[in-house]
């Protein structure tokens, strides 16, 4: 087959009391499991999830980034340094209005930077 093989890296970590994220980071280990052992995709897809994401894994990461995804409920992103990080590598971040995608966003301008969901002003209403 004429194809150009594929991986995708999940990096995250979660807070002992973060029950969603728990389950998301799950759910990403299950699937990888799936697609890597499917005997139709395992030779030109791959999905690994990096557990407890930190600043040893992105010095690796990060240089060979094509799209970073940052998502957050806006008004609670802690940090966001790994995606200014990313941007700076050349990648394109798909993510929330929250933390540093505000900044990044009006440093590269909206056309190259996807933002989505809720504003911060409109998560009192969505709750």
């Amino acid at each position: 087959k004429n194809m150009i093989a594929k991986t995708c890296f999940i990096g995250g970590k979660a807070a002992a009391g973060y029950y969603v994220a728990k389950r998301i980071i799950a759910l990403a280990t299950a699937v990888g499991r799936v697609i890597n052992n499917d005997p139709d995709t395992k030779d030109f897809l791959k999905l690994i999830f990096i557990p407890n994401y930190k600043v040893g894994n992105a010095q690796i990461i990060i240089p060979a980034n094509d799209i970073s995804e940052h998502i957050s409920t806006a008004g609670t992103e802690a940090s966001g340094t790994s995606n200014m990080k990313f941007v700076m590598n050349g990648g394109i971040i798909i993510g929330t209005d929250d933390g540093a995608n505000i900044e990044i966003k009006e440093n590269v301008g909206e056309e190259n930077i996807f933002i989505f969901g809720a504003k911060c002003h409109e998560i009192a209403d969505a709750t």
